[in-house]
């Protein structure tokens, strides 16, 4: 991407943390612009999960899309942008979504791949009970991190897992499914693309205003979740 933008030299790496690489990336960069290492970053969310699907698995192939979404944070001395942040992680529950097969601990082999180990699996039942609490817990720690309460979020732009994971995580925080959005319909599970995404076509559809408290939170393999507020208005995102 950097090469194709034509930015000779601007630095570029990559963050690995599934479906949360968005949340994750957000706060990053977030402290880049505000330490003033960075002045502009150009924060992108894309997967392809289609390639690493098993389209004979309907526990997983059906879930899943491709898709990417990008933003571009600048230092900005008003009273918009990203509130608070909140990171979690659980290596310990790593096995409960995952790729087996292709990385250094396991490398693919003939043998692997004819048994089918290359594609994502992953263990819904306790997924669903992972999600809904860490999002829940992360979103309010987040809400109050930013100084403001739950009623007072105007609009959750939650990663597009699953319908259910949503609905019991805003039951928990207490919020209508009437300011949650969703597009999981349209383009299901994008992964890390699925915030950026549904926060721009929110923006789009006017969900947003000038002012309003926006909750973003997510959740995905390792196990990673985060969340962060931020306050819409005048395309910022990062506050001085």
């Amino acid at each position: 991407v950097q090469a194709n933008l034509g930015l000779r030299s601007v630095a570029a790496f990559d963050l690995a943390a599934a479906c949360s690489g968005f949340v994750y990336g957000l706060n990053v960069a977030t402290s880049m612009v505000r330490s003033g290492a960075a002045r502009n970053v150009l924060l992108i969310a894309a997967d392809i999960f289609t390639h690493y699907i098993n389209w004979r698995d309907r526990n997983t192939c059906v879930l899943f899309g491709d898709g990417a979404g990008a933003v571009v944070l600048q230092p900005s001395d008003s009273a918009y942008g990203q509130l608070s942040s909140v990171m979690g992680a659980s290596g310990a529950h790593e096995d409960l979504m995952a790729v087996e097969v292709g990385g250094t601990r396991l490398p693919a082999t003939p043998e692997l791949l004819e048994e089918g180990r290359q594609y994502v699996y992953m263990h819904g039942r306790e997924i669903f009970k992972q999600a809904v609490r860490e999002m829940a817990d992360s979103s309010l720690k987040a809400i109050a991190d930013a100084g403001i309460t739950p009623d007072q979020v105007a609009l959750v732009v939650p990663h597009q897992a699953n319908l259910r994971i949503i609905d019991a995580m805003a039951k928990r925080l207490d919020l209508p499914m009437e300011r949650v959005f969703v597009n999981l319909d349209r383009y299901g599970n994008t992964s890390a693309a699925s915030v950026p995404i549904a926060l721009v076509e929110a923006a789009e559809q006017g969900r947003l205003k000038d002012g309003d408290y926006v909750l973003l939170t997510a959740f995905g393999g390792g196990l990673t979740w985060g969340s962060a507020v931020i306050r819409w208005g005048r395309g910022d995102l990062v506050t001085g």
